[in-house]
């Protein structure tokens, strides 16, 4: 199922950007981007991930810039600048008596600008990472849900399409059996009349053979019931992706059986027509999770 979140975050020295997107996948398929030193958080990503998503390719790219430099300055002069109000701040109280040169002030905000860069994988920017992917990942299931339910709308509507499908299907094969077990019946009389005669028991049980055969009763009330079995797992909720799909083939199995088994034209229209709607079926199934 596909869905996108985004989350972005700030503190005191970072700004943390996590984008969310996701595309159908027949399992849990997780990607990180993230960079050098936040790379140790690999595995509690993926837990976060798997904790929410059950199916389905999860790209998760991470983006952490300085807090100054997302605010539009350079974090040497913005170290300056604050370094620079600290001391006037201090000279003021009484704390020192003399400015700091320029050359000073330089040095001590690229001190305090590597020291940042050094502390970038700290406890507290690590949970902050985790926070905003955690809030990506929210965002992202609820774009989900969203598109979900469009598609159970869906699923819904192929369904009924297909039940009302298999009951017309089921209404012709009452007719079709009696049609058949008449038309043999009548072809055979005709022979009789130009060979020699047979024993008539053997005559019904032959003709009771082969209307048996032609006789669809079984995988129409199949059919039914995986209809059944679907309509209660779209219920049910939760990750039922693979249910779907799978009672989709068996749908889709008990149709060409119907199909192989009867000669009627009508009934042989609405096989393919119901074999249209439930490839419908399974397409969209295999975009549930």
């Amino acid at each position: 199922m596909t869905g996108y979140g985004e989350a972005t975050a700030t503190d005191r020295r970072h700004r943390v950007t996590v984008t969310a997107r996701s595309v159908n996948h027949r399992n849990l398929d997780v990607a990180l981007r993230v960079r050098g030193p936040f790379r140790i958080l690999e595995p509690e990503l993926r837990a976060a991930v798997a904790a929410e998503v059950r199916r389905g390719r999860v790209e998760i790219g991470i983006e952490i810039d300085s807090a100054w430099a997302a605010a539009g300055l350079d974090e040497t002069d913005a170290a300056a600048e604050r370094l620079l109000e600290t001391v006037r701040r201090w000279r003021r109280r009484g704390i020192v008596s003399t400015e700091l040169s320029a050359g000073e002030l330089l040095s001590v905000a690229r001190a305090v600008r590597s020291e940042s860069r050094a502390g970038a994988a700290g406890q507290q920017e690590r949970a902050l990472v985790l926070e905003t992917c955690r809030l990506a990942i929210a965002s992202l299931v609820l774009e989900r849900q969203r598109e979900g339910q469009l598609l159970a709308d869906s699923l819904m509507g192929h369904l009924a399409s297909l039940r009302a499908c298999v009951g017309v299907l089921a209404a012709r094969r009452s007719e079709v059996v009696g049609e058949a077990a008449g038309e043999l019946e009548r072809r055979i009389g005709e022979l009789l009349e130009v060979v020699e005669p047979l024993d008539p028991g053997r005559l019904v049980q032959e003709v009771a053979l082969l209307v048996e055969r032609s006789d669809t009763s079984e995988e129409l009330e199949r059919l039914a019931g995986h209809l059944e079995g679907f309509e209660a797992a779209m219920k049910e909720g939760g990750a039922v992706g693979r249910r779907l799909v799978f009672l989709s083939q068996e749908i889709l199995r008990e149709l060409n059986t119907v199909g192989s088994k009867c000669r009627d034209l009508g009934m042989q229209r609405g096989v393919v027509e119901g074999k249209v709607l439930c490839e419908q079926l399974r397409e969209q199934a295999q975009n549930v999770e």
